[in-house]
């Protein structure tokens, strides 16, 4: 079970033409996911649900681990619902966030401290 759980607001018009979902890894994806590398996290080890489609709220709120709010609007619900959650800028945002360098910079900085609470120490 992942101890991650990504939260978007739905799949774009693009997405669903396309027939993909967050676990593929295109479109805004692949920014998500090449951060999360940049991070040193596996994107295969983490969980991906958006909130404002069948089932997105029923998934967060029975979800035990660290949850990440992607974008403001999921992020005004998370905190409308209650439930803890990291803020990260949605991958698919514009502006200098969007060049790659900056992404990775803002992911790492944002998750480097909830995942070192996860890793024991030895």
């Amino acid at each position: 079970m992942s101890s991650m759980l990504f939260v978007g607001e739905e799949r774009s018009a693009k997405a669903i033409a396309m027939g993909v979902h967050w676990e593929d890894g295109a479109l805004a994806a692949k920014q998500l996911f090449d951060a999360l590398r940049f991070a040193g996290i596996n994107p295969s080890d983490c969980s991906f649900t958006n909130l404002f489609e069948w089932g997105g709220k029923a998934t967060v709120r029975r979800f035990n681990g660290l949850v990440v709010g992607m974008g403001r609007k999921v992020q005004r619900e998370l905190t409308r619902m209650k439930v803890e959650h990291v803020k990260i800028v949605h991958p698919a945002a514009r502006g200098s966030i969007r060049l790659k360098e900056n992404y990775n910079q803002h992911v790492q900085g944002k998750l480097k401290d909830e995942t070192k609470k996860e890793t024991p120490q030895t």
